[in-house]
């Protein structure tokens, strides 16, 4: 009988352990995106501009960022929330330096609604590769990311989750690109692999569920 009872406890402590994150009608803050790719030539995102209007990569990504996450979350039961627009003021990366170090309670204060999750990721590696097709240099990226979610009470992290996404070759003739330092890259090339990596992202998330 003892060891029956024991078993059943063991089973149980098991399922609690391994059982799905319950975030199915909870509301989930987008906090944003960073890139963690530092001191390396060539690759701070930061220094990057764009050819058109002048918003770099980093500010780019922030939008496909919110923009496919808001749709795809909404998809299985999860409320994406934005910051207020004077929260969007603010530089994200002070803001994820406290969502590392814990501290949630000043990131809920820019959402109108508090919401119960927090999500937050960062550009962990960026290539280009060059290929010479029928007289064009075409070029493709590849983007990784990592993205945390954070519990909004505690600032407990409950979820990491990475994609990788590589866009298709694209001319680099293409009108409206980054530059890249030397690379101009096309916006829709940039796009494709940050989406494609979301979405990977978003798969995980969704079977966490």
């Amino acid at each position: 009988m003892n060891k029956i009872f024991g078993s059943t406890i063991v089973l149980w402590m098991l399922c609690l352990i391994y059982s799905p994150i319950a975030w199915a009608d909870y509301t989930i803050g987008l906090v944003g995106i960073e890139s963690n790719i530092q001191n390396v030539k060539g690759t701070n995102l930061n220094n990057y501009t764009n050819l058109a209007d002048k918003q770099n990569p980093l500010e780019y990504a922030q939008d496909v960022f919110s923009d496919i996450l808001t749709v795809e979350l909404a998809s299985f039961g999860l409320e994406a929330l934005d910051m207020s627009s004077r929260a969007t003021l603010a530089r994200r990366d002070e803001m994820i330096f406290e969502l590392n170090m814990g501290k949630p309670e000043k990131i809920i204060q820019n959402f109108t609604i508090h919401p119960n999750y927090l999500i937050y990721g960062y550009i962990t590696n960026f290539t280009v590769t060059h290929r010479e097709t029928m007289g064009t240099n075409n070029i493709s990226v590849e983007v990784s990311l990592t993205t945390r979610v954070v519990d909004a009470e505690n600032g407990e992290i409950v979820f990491v989750a990475t994609g990788k996404g590589v866009s298709s070759t694209h001319d680099t003739s293409a009108a409206k690109g980054f530059q890249f330092g030397g690379e101009e890259i096309s916006e829709g090339c940039w796009h494709e692999a940050l989406e494609k990596s979301l979405l990977q992202i978003i798969g995980k998330i969704k079977d966490a569920i």
